[in-house]
Parts: structure tokens; sequence; C-alpha cells
């Protein structure tokens, strides 16, 4: 057999081992690969019950956040609704204060400084008792405790004191008072 022909065989086995080599190396590369991907499918089936059970705790959590803004927003309409049916009252108990003033001989109400204390019903009666002399055509100056008397001041009430008044309306009452006012009070 001449020799170039051996190396010729001796060639292709070499190529043929070798691509042998080659082809087994990637049979178990990509056999690792397999091994690798189903590993990491079990972990993430694993972490689909986890996955289930945070979103339900998402969920529920965005519900009850839910639930405590419509709660919050009742107690908002709640105090809007009790500040507005206070301001009524509060209104309401002024008119009376001031009705009562017009009634009273010893309340000026179209002094300049006339303006109904509604929440100082506790003055020092002396004060409001004691009087001072006054030269004609001169004004009229008070000390601290000498503002106008009201019927809250003495402890006499109204006869119409009683009556509520509905948070979403003013009674006639209070309207016709509050019109009397608006007559009465100088321009």
């Amino acid at each position: 057999m001449p020799t170039w022909l051996i190396w010729l065989i001796v060639i292709v086995v070499v190529v043929v081992i070798v691509a042998l080599v080659v082809s087994m190396g990637k049979k178990r590369r990509d056999e690792q690969r397999r091994g690798r991907a189903d590993e990491l499918r079990q972990e993430a089936t694993s972490q689909a019950s986890t996955l289930t059970e945070s979103q339900r705790q998402q969920e529920e959590l965005r519900a009850k956040a839910d639930l405590a803004r419509a709660e919050a927003q009742r107690a908002e309409e709640q105090a809007a609704s009790a500040e507005q049916s206070h301001q009524v009252e509060q209104a309401s108990y002024e008119d009376k204060l001031r009705e009562a003033d017009k009634v009273d001989p010893d309340v000026n109400t179209r002094s300049q400084d006339y303006q109904p204390d509604v929440w100082s019903d506790q003055r020092d009666e002396t004060a409001t008792t004691a009087t001072t002399a006054q030269e004609p055509g001169t004004a009229s100056t008070t000390a601290e405790g000498d503002a106008p008397r009201h019927a809250a001041d003495t402890g006499t009430t109204s006869s119409t004191t009683s009556s509520t008044t509905s948070p979403t309306a003013p009674s006639e009452e209070t309207a016709v008072t509050s019109e009397e006012r608006r007559r009465s009070e100088p321009t």
C-alpha cells in the first residue's frame, strides 16, 4: 500500500474521531441544559403556589384599602354635615340672642360697638351693672367689662329658645329673625 493512502486513511479516521468527540460533547451539553431547564421549571412551579398566595394577599389588601378609603370618605362627609349643622345651630343661637337684645331695654343694639358675644356667656356682673356718667353730645366709652348686655348674660331666656332647627334648612322663625335684623339695623 502506498504511504499516501495510509496517510489519507489516518486523516479520515482522525476526522471521524474528532467529529464523534464533538458530537458526544454536544449531546452531553444538551443533556445538561435539559436537566437545568427541568430544575428551573420545577422551581417556577413551586413558586406558582406562592404567586397565587401573594396575588390573593394583594387583592385582600387592596379590598381593605378600598374599604378604609370609603370609610374615611363617609367620616369626612359626616364631619362636614356635623359642621354645617353646628353652624346652623350657632346662627340660630346668635339670632335668638340678637332678638333678646332687641327686646331688652338695657341693650343698645344700634351702638357701633354692639356685637353679640355669643360664646362669652360668663361675664362679671359687677362690670356690666356699673354705670358711667356721660356728657350730652359725647361718644360713650366703655371699659373692658362694660360691653352691651345680652340675654344669655343675664340668665333670661326668650320664649323661642327651645325650638330646634333642621341641619339642612333653617326654620322659618330663624329666617324671619334674620330678616327683622336686616331691616332694623341702620345702613
